[in-house]
């Protein structure tokens, strides 16, 4: 527009050219060794004498020798170059590489040590865009020693954040909420979905249960449990040991770690949504956890996490401090009288057909296959309790739930979801940031004049879809107005998420 003052491009004093330090082949070939020591384990378990055949070793050898080989390659085929406005990746092997990124577009910079980075004094640097295409990885990666690491962060995230930032300055800020070692314990067993730890109960019941019967299966199910349960526990509570929050400005620094030492800095504008989410199992215990939806915060964790589980009030005053943009009062409107019926009539006919089918299910069995085993007697009693009981128990205890906890509020700059029955979540999306919204409305929903709403977003994992309960279609209409209204009367300003 006329008079307006041409958008400044960030830029480096000088151009620097840096090569990953030898730390990259090492990690290369020890994560390589590892796996290739559970596939030996694995291969040994198989074998009667509980050894390693002879003439594996020479194949093992020869692939450890071209991992090796290849992690030289890359290591000196590889540079990083930081120009005046953009860093450049060109990697020069077989596959060439030539990527591009522009500071302006930069989310962040995080900061990642693991043991090894630890050893020989070493960091890594991970280089984040605004955009889901990242979603499982940074766009580019670095590692440095670590005073050398820490300088250019600090040049890289002046560029982005259009202010100074000091590592030093970092370390000796007050983290904005007390978390004890203990409390990310506690994040980790009881923070999980109640679908993921009913499952892994399952699996440890199916354990104990063939244990004490000598049947098979214990092996498979002890790795089931293993893969659903302990792996995700310890692995929150290695992530998040020691974890610290703060807010200068407009930048949020998270930090944590045990082993690995984790420091991803964002900035607001960058921040989608916020998420206070409640499992079953914390919600009985009046605990919570804060959790944001920043694009280009890719670390393979999913949502950076600004708060472990925590007392429901000291959430609420840390979202109120943290991220005040986001949030606003509510009045508590669940769903309407009118969507009772439309929230209750498919469960009823879920646990009809759950009825059903265990009931024909019994009379066919013990028809036909009267069970003769005690193992296979248990397995048909449980089979029973599951059709018969627990599916239509959950299923109409699911719908009362959601018909208690659902909400639909709407803000000038955000609007609120809580969706959830037994896991509740309360949602705050910035009307900016939405991509595409759906209202629909099934055939008993027509009747009563109420619908759902879909929103899509770009997320840290790719696009995410959010759904809401049922609520007045005229109401949830009220929301891809407003997105559109934004547009065409000039609230949306794209420039202010840059």
């Amino acid at each position: 527009m006329d008079g307006e003052t041409p958008e400044t491009v960030p830029e480096l004093a000088e151009i620097k050219v840096y090569r990953n330090h030898f730390v990259y082949v090492l990690k290369t070939v020890v994560f390589a060794l590892f796996f290739i020591c559970i596939w030996v384990i694995s291969m040994a378990a198989n074998e009667d004498v509980g050894i390693v055949r002879l003439e594996l070793i020479y194949p093992v050898a020869v692939l450890v020798a071209a991992i090796l080989y290849i992690a030289i390659r890359i290591w000196l085929k590889t540079t990083y170059t930081f120009g005046p406005t953009e860093l450049t990746v060109k990697r020069d092997t077989i596959f060439k590489k030539d990527t591009k990124i522009q500071y302006s577009r930069m989310a962040s910079v995080n900061v990642r040590r693991n043991i090894i980075d630890h050893l020989f004094g070493t960091t890594t640097l991970m280089f984040n865009i605004n955009s889901s295409v990242n979603s499982q990885q940074a766009e580019a990666s670095l590692i440095l020693k670590a005073d050398e690491a820490n300088a250019l962060r600090e040049e890289i995230s002046k560029l982005i954040f259009s202010k100074a930032m000091s590592i030093d300055e970092d370390v000796h800020q007050e983290t904005m909420v007390s978390i004890s070692n203990f409390d990310v314990i506690l994040h980790g067993f009881f923070g999980q979905p109640t679908v993921q730890s009913v499952l892994g109960l399952v699996f440890l019941g199916y354990s104990i249960f063939t244990a004490l019967t000598d049947s098979g299966g214990l092996f498979a199910a002890l790795i089931m449990f293993g893969l659903t349960s302990v792996l995700p526990w310890i692995s929150t509570i290695l992530r998040y040991y020691n974890y610290r929050v703060y807010r200068v400005g407009d930048t949020i620094t998270v930090e944590s770690g045990l082993l690995s030492n984790f420091r991803s800095s964002f900035n607001i504008k960058k921040v989608n949504s916020v998420r206070i989410r409640e499992p079953l199992l914390a919600r009985l215990m009046g605990k919570s956890v804060l959790e944001a939806e920043v694009v280009g915060l890719a670390d393979g964790q999913g949502m950076p996490l600004l708060c472990p589980l925590k007392g429901r009030k000291t959430v609420d005053t840390l979202a109120q401090k943290l991220v005040p943009e986001f949030l606003f009062d509510t009045n508590h409107l669940t769903q309407p009288r009118q969507s009772v019926i439309p929230t209750i009539l498919y469960k009823i006919v879920l646990a009809l057909i759950s009825l059903a089918i265990g009931a024909a299910f019994y009379i066919y069995v013990s028809t036909n296959f009267p069970p003769e085993s005690t193992v296979e007697r248990f397995f048909f009693q449980i089979a029973y309790v599951t059709l018969l009981v627990i599916i239509p128990a959950t299923s109409l205890a699911h719908g009362v739930l959601a018909q208690r906890n659902r909400e639909f509020e709407m803000g000038d700059e955000t609007f609120m979801l809580v969706t959830g029955a037994f896991d509740r979540q309360r949602e705050f999306i910035r009307y900016d940031k939405v991509q595409k919204s759906i209202v629909a409305a099934g055939p008993i929903q027509r009747l009563f004049g109420v619908g759902t709403i879909t929103v899509s977003m770009m997320t840290s994992m790719g696009a995410r879809n959010v759904s809401s309960g049922i609520f007045i279609k005229d109401e949830l209409e009220k929301v891809p107005a407003e997105v559109l209204g934004r547009i065409l009367d000039g609230r949306y300003d794209y420039r202010k998420y840059q």
